[in-house]
């Protein structure tokens, strides 16, 4: 009885045991539960094996910069194209310089030699602030081989070159009366001083050849190309010698197909003709009927501007209806630049203001155009330095009364009144004053 009771409290004591056990494995599987699964299985269902297999851990995508949006760069609105300036050249035109034997004592120096320089040096300025500027030289360089000397055969130093140069022109006129006054050999004698001494000085109305007196001359400036051609009307009686001809070309009647087919050929090779005739009557003031026939030839061939010389005295300034519906501009007579002559009228002359303007068809016209009227002084001693020039605006009361023309020509009367009378009814709206 013993026995049974101890192996009964063992076999208690068993189950205590084994109960605590299933106990402490029951709480075990809770735990392993609450780590492993995500959640109360709802359904029941056993956890597939997989669902106590850990997964990586997915990282996240990178994300991506985003690429900085460009801002359009704003079409710039074109400049527009400036309109070129149109080209343009100023002209200044004088009349005769018309040296007589008191002229040249108003140069001659004390050693024997000549300097003119003086007679210019109140028009300088002007005379250089143009263009193009264009003297008459009236009397021949005929060289020291010959004596220097005025009225009739005329001859005159190189020194007036160098004065006209020194003055600021560009162009001189040798087509005159007194082109051959020392004959063939005082025309060969300035053609040598202008080569060889300023042969950047245009120089018209002599040639040494037959060639260079059928070419054309063509003066540029500022883009704009002038052909130039001086004509005499004749040579006081002095035949050129034969096979010479060259060395002046002659306005004369017979020679105006010749004339005409010059003028057409500059019109091809040039923008803008010039022709500047040597015609007229001396002492004048209105053009004779040989400047009328020969303008209206000028106008037929088309030429745009005519500067006459010789009659010494100013004549007036016309616009010329040209047949091609074009106008031509005609100063008839520019008078006396400088000269010792004595009557009043010749003491004035005029400087022409020419200015040539490009049109919008790239053509050419003149623009604007004036006549600024200038005064000779010389005094009673002519040889005392003060031998010149002035704009008649400039001329004064004091140096009238000093002129050496109240003393040399007591029959002429000289006053200021007089000569801005003279120039206003000769030049007419084209005075400058």
């Amino acid at each position: 009885m013993k026995h049974f009771l101890q192996n009964k409290k063992y076999v208690k004591a068993r189950y205590i045991i084994c109960g605590l056990f299933f106990l402490f494995a029951l709480s075990g599987c809770n735990r392993v539960t609450s780590v492993f699964s995500p959640g109360p299985n709802l359904t029941g269902t056993p956890e597939p094996t997989s669902s106590l297999t850990l997964a990586p851990t997915k990282q996240p995508e990178p994300t991506a910069t985003p690429e900085p949006t460009a801002t359009p760069t704003p079409t710039p609105t074109p400049a527009p194209t400036p309109t070129p300036e149109p080209r343009q050249v100023t002209l200044l035109a004088v009349g005769d310089d018309l040296v007589h034997d008191s002229t040249l004592l108003g140069g001659l120096q004390e050693d024997g030699t000549y300097d003119f320089n003086h007679f210019y040096q109140h028009l300088t300025e002007e005379i250089s602030a143009a263009d193009i500027a264009i003297i008459n030289q009236e009397t021949i360089f005929g060289g020291d081989q010959f004596k220097y000397k005025g009225y009739p055969t005329f001859n005159t130093p190189d020194a007036m070159g160098h004065a006209i140069v020194n003055a600021g022109f560009d162009v001189v006129l040798h087509a005159t009366n007194h082109t051959m006054d020392k004959k063939d050999k005082g025309v060969e004698h300035c053609l040598e001083f202008w080569k060889n001494t300023y042969p950047d000085i245009t120089v018209l109305g002599i040639y040494e050849s037959k060639e260079a007196q059928d070419t054309v001359t063509v003066v540029e400036k500022n883009g704009i190309r002038f052909a130039m051609l001086n004509y005499t009307y004749g040579l006081n009686g002095i035949k050129i010698p034969a096979g010479k001809e060259h060395l002046v070309t002659l306005l004369t009647w017979n020679n105006r197909d010749y004339i005409r087919s010059q003028i057409r050929q500059a019109k091809e090779v040039a923008d803008f003709v010039i022709v500047f005739p040597h015609w007229g009557t001396e002492y004048v003031y209105k053009p004779d009927k040989n400047q009328v026939a020969w303008t209206n030839i000028f106008a037929e061939e088309g030429v745009d501007l005519v500067i006459g010389t010789h009659p010494h005295v100013l004549e007036p300034v016309e616009w010329i209806d040209r047949p091609d519906g074009e106008k031509m501009l005609v100063f008839y007579s520019l008078g006396n630049f400088i000269s010792g002559q004595i009557e009043a009228p010749r003491l004035l002359g005029g400087m022409a203001n020419v200015t040539v303007t490009e049109t919008p068809d790239g053509t050419f016209e003149i623009s604007d155009c004036s006549v600024i009227p200038v005064v000779t002084h010389y005094s009673e001693q002519v040889g005392d330095g003060t031998y010149s020039t002035y704009r008649l605006s400039e001329y004064t009361e004091e140096l009238l009364q000093l002129h050496g023309i109240h003393k040399r020509a007591e029959h002429t009367v000289f006053t200021l009144e007089d000569t801005w009378s003279l120039a206003r009814e000769i030049l007419g709206e084209y005075l400058e004053e």
